[in-house]
């Protein structure tokens, strides 16, 4: 491993389980084997550190992109869900500190990534009404908040895990999914039982009888 990258994987690794600003360059240097100096000859500041960590973020988004279908599909919006946990479990630091988003590196690959996001998810709807899996609109904008809504759950997940203590069935997945499915028509329906199968859609989450018997248990 080169010596970037092996620092790099050792400052993640603390920025996780501390934060970022609970770090000087010191402690880092401590935590990597070396000299203070000698850091500073590869990042002077922490900041520059964010740099290479927006890059290798970004790295991964796009290897995640890769495997992306040619045409708006099921599977992609689900991809896309996957590449913010993967994110989320790899560098929680930068979402559960929203000071790290002031980093220009770092906003810029969030920002770029996200609205990509929506976008695609806007795509998905708008192919799934052309070929008759998904309802007309029936209000203007209900398929934007829709798209928007898919991202903001998948992309502050960790904090509702971390407040909520979410089970295991309580997944940001099966969450988003709750919130298309009811815009399905029919033969969208069919599909995506076809893509997922009936399993998926039979453990979305407690049924409502059983919360009410339960809640107090809550």
């Amino acid at each position: 491993m080169k010596t970037r990258d092996r620092i790099l994987s050792t400052v993640i690794s603390a920025f996780n389980e501390r934060g970022f600003h609970a770090h000087s360059i010191a402690d880092l240097a401590q935590k990597c084997n070396m000299s203070r100096g000698n850091l500073a000859y590869h990042y002077k500041y922490k900041e520059d550190i964010l740099d290479d960590i927006a890059i290798r973020m970004d790295k991964d988004i796009k290897r995640f992109l890769r495997h992306r279908k040619d045409f708006p599909a099921f599977y992609n919006l689900s991809l896309d869900i996957r590449t913010c946990k993967y994110l989320q479990k790899n560098y929680p630091f930068v979402f559960r500190d929203m000071s790290i988003l002031e980093y220009d590196s770092i906003r810029e690959v969030m920002q770029k990534w996200s609205k990509d996001v929506i976008k695609r998810n806007l795509n998905a709807f708008a192919y799934g009404i052309k070929v008759g899996n998904i309802k007309e609109e029936q209000y203007e904008g209900l398929y934007y908040q829709l798209a928007v809504n898919a991202w903001l759950i998948t992309y502050y997940w960790i904090a509702q895990h971390s407040v909520r203590e979410t089970g295991t069935n309580d997944q940001p997945e099966r969450m988003v999914w709750s919130t298309i499915i009811p815009h399905f028509t029919e033969k969208g329906l069919k599909e995506f039982a076809k893509a997922f199968g009936n399993e998926f859609t039979n453990n979305l989450g407690i049924p409502i009888q059983q919360f009410i018997e339960l809640k107090h248990l809550l």
